[in-house]
């Protein structure tokens, strides 16, 4: 980073406040400008760090490419960008192979596994450009990626009509579900499709599930993904290496390779758009990105649900204004029964974090509650469980998430969690919820604050005070701040005798959680 910005950063959160008040009205003043922009810049926000003044000269010339890259600024095709950068060199590296020119890529600035991965799939399709097909790229693929060697063998093998190497690729991964579970759908749509013209037939139900829900949507977006050559094939993996950058925090390049690929395969360019705007709603919750998510317009109706579904979500991760929020859900079209759900409970979950309990309850039976009644998804089941719960259906609760637990055969471990501990706050059926606790916490790897603590206020309710000491102390370790883990140990120090541990939690809970639920109960013990 260049010297502006290392010596900014460390005064980024002296400035974080001045800055804020000032990146959406912005002053006419020069140095105010800037430093918005350097915070936009810092932050990821393009929307503002488009309309303020550049102060490329004491910027990261690979820092400067990506943004302008990411804003369109730099859409020149084929240009050659001199630039020591892994994208650098794999834009130039792909601008080479869209106009046929068939060399490898530049490999010196590889940082990651997944980097070095995509590097040797566009030299082995090099290699097939030159009629010169090297297998030995994709052998030196890392096995971690395992379904991209099988992905792109098979396709050379569909492009040049090897009907016995389909079958045998088939015949060694249609019963491996490990592998079939790594292909993202648009890959498995793709194997599919040679398959099927090889009369060869995945048992795609089984992976994908037949039930509605957000994969099975996703899965028939994907299927409308146009493939129609090599180049295709390249570009599905550089949308997932945007993934692989952005989880692992590289945001510019996330966003830059989702830019190249909106501007250089446009027949697919509502799939680009539609994931760029998703990673930058969540990096930038704000009223800028709604109205990004607003503009997004697409040919392709399936994405309607996802616009809809991304606009609230992105609503609830900032302060937004909830009757905005219950508008926009009523406006909403074209969705069935499951969809329609669905899209209720991100309004209804964001009333129940605000403690506003019957509202969302109201809002949720006023449009969904027959479709809730004949619900097979065990999410929405128990979401709608916990909101009968808060308001005081208890029996009817149980019922819901008991049917949620019995749809997916107890393989949630928080919704084992949650209908054991309702059992354990009634003092009922403790043997049973016991059992169901020592599962769900086998099965999150003893990794779930919750979990430990609701197994540990089990054993409290069996008076089995030294293992409720025990799970509900791992507990707070890993969550001291959930005020619920807090008021156990307060509880536990309590009958313990340790009077001043259990007074110094109490108040943890009284000065710092005012919105806890039994705020009362320990203030009054007090």
């Amino acid at each position: 980073m260049a010297k502006i910005v290392s010596y900014i950063a460390n005064f980024i959160c002296f400035f974080f406040l001045f800055v804020h008040a000032n990146a959406n009205n912005l002053e006419t003043n020069f140095d105010n400008q800037i430093l918005s922009s350097i915070y936009s810049d810092y932050n990821n926000d393009y929307e503002t760090w488009k309309l303020l003044p550049s102060y490329d000269e004491y910027k990261d010339k690979e820092i400067n490419f990506l943004n302008q890259f990411i804003v369109n600024q730099n859409n020149k095709k084929f240009q050659k960008y001199n630039i020591d950068s892994y994208i650098v060199d794999l834009f130039n590296s792909l601008s080479q192979i869209e106009s046929q020119e068939c060399t490898s890529l530049n490999v010196n600035n590889e940082n990651y596994i997944f980097e070095e991965t995509l590097t040797l799939i566009i030299n082995f399709w090099n290699s097939y450009c030159l009629n010169n097909v090297n297998f030995e790229f994709l052998e030196k693929i890392d096995n971690r990626f395992n379904n991209l060697k099988v992905l792109n063998r098979l396709y050379f093998y569909y492009l040049i009509g090897d009907i016995t190497n389909i079958q045998n690729t088939f015949n060694s991964i249609v019963d491996d579900k490990e592998l079939l579970a790594q292909f993202n759908f648009k890959q498995l749509h793709i194997i599919n499709h040679v398959f099927n013209i090889n009369d060869l037939n995945l048992p795609l139900d089984e992976i994908i599930g037949l039930e509605e829900s957000t994969s099975k949507l996703t899965f028939e977006l994907d299927g409308e993904y146009q493939i129609k050559n090599y180049f295709d094939i390249i570009n599905i993996q550089i949308q997932q290496t945007s993934a692989y950058y952005f989880y692992a925090k590289d945001y510019k390049k996330s966003l830059a390779l989702l830019s190249y690929l909106q501007q250089n395969d446009i027949k697919n360019k509502e799939y680009y758009d539609y994931q760029k705007i998703s990673f930058i709603a969540q990096l930038i919750p704000n009223s800028n990105t709604l109205q990004l998510i607003q503009n997004f317009e697409f040919k392709n109706q399936k994405f309607q649900y996802f616009k809809d579904f991304l606009y609230l979500k992105t609503a609830t991760n900032f302060n937004f204004n909830l009757d905005e929020l219950v508008s926009y859900f009523n406006d909403t079209t074209l969705l069935n029964e499951w969809q329609k759900t669905e899209l209720a409970l991100i309004v209804a979950m964001e009333y129940y974090s605000q403690n506003n309990n019957l509202i969302a309850l109201n809002f949720l039976n006023s449009c969904c509650k027959e479709s809730l009644i004949k619900s097979q998804d065990p999410i929405q089941l128990f979401k709608y469980g916990i909101l009968l719960e808060r308001n005081d259906h208890i029996k009817e609760s149980e019922n819901t998430i008991q049917k949620s637990i019995d749809i997916s055969n107890g393989s949630y471990p928080s919704i084992l969690n949650y209908l054991a501990y309702l059992w354990v706050e009634n003092d009922q059926n403790l043997d049973t919820a016991e059992k169901m606790l020592v599962k769900a916490v086998d099965e999150s790897n003893f990794q779930d604050g919750a979990i430990l603590d609701s197994l540990g206020w089990l054993y409290f309710k069996k008076n089995k005070i030294d293992l409720a000491e025990k799970w509900i102390t791992q507990a707070y370790i890993m969550e001291p701040s959930e005020p619920e883990i807090i008021d156990h140990l307060s509880q536990i120090y309590l009958q313990l005798n340790r009077i001043k541990e259990s007074k110094f939690l109490d108040n943890k809970i009284i000065l710092f959680h005012k919105d806890y639920f039994k705020y009362d109960e320990v203030f009054n013990r007090n």
